[in-house]
């Protein structure tokens, strides 16, 4: 909402100015008013060049900010995809003592959900792959739930690749806004 005003209000400003330009250039009667009150005419203009320079300054800083916004929150949705990663893989891997650790895993994602959500419900595509994710965790912790000792059956290790398929096209765009230096150093080895 404060990007439509902000930009509404340039509109206005240049078409304000644009104006009265137009006015001073065709219409006489105007030209000749404004000669005769140049303080007013002087005090104006200049309000009005400074209002449209404010304007877009304002724009390039919240541009700036919108673009520092959007690589924070693909870092953090590039951490918690890395967390579901693992999960998925204690989950699916066939280890004895593995329950435990698909445990720790699950619930360590699910903290990391909670705490990264403020921050990416804000943006369109992170919030798609937040609803991705929460539906990952819960077949995981459905599937936890439900698998013997033996780990999870073939029906099972089906739906959670496709889940983990799809939660993987979900974070795609997003590492498209990390430089491609620094997303080899925060996705680390690939598991799956």
């Amino acid at each position: 909402m404060n990007d439509l005003k902000r930009r509404l209000a340039a509109v206005v400003a240049v078409m304000a100015l644009v104006a009265l330009v137009a006015g001073d250039l065709w219409v006489g009667t105007l030209r000749s008013w404004w000669d005769r009150h140049s303080l007013t005419a002087s005090v104006i203009t200049n309000l009005l060049v400074l209002a449209v320079t404010a304007l877009i300054i304002d724009e390039v800083v919240a541009r700036r900010q919108r673009r520092q916004r959007a690589v924070s929150v693909a870092v953090q949705a590039l951490i918690v995809y890395g967390q579901a990663r693992r999960a998925y893989v204690a989950l699916t891997t066939t280890v004895d003592d593995n329950a435990g650790t698909a445990t720790e895993e699950m619930r360590a994602l699910a903290s990391m959900v909670l705490t990264a959500s403020s921050s990416l419900f804000d943006d369109p595509v992170a919030r798609a792959f937040l609803a991705q994710t929460e539906r990952m965790a819960g077949v995981m912790f459905r599937t936890s739930s439900a698998t013997s000792a033996a780990g999870p059956g073939t029906k099972e290790r089906d739906r959670l690749a496709s889940e983990m398929s799809r939660l993987k096209a979900a974070v795609t765009p997003l590492l498209g806004r990390i430089p491609a230096e620094e997303r080899s150093i925060l996705e680390g080895p690939s598991e799956t």
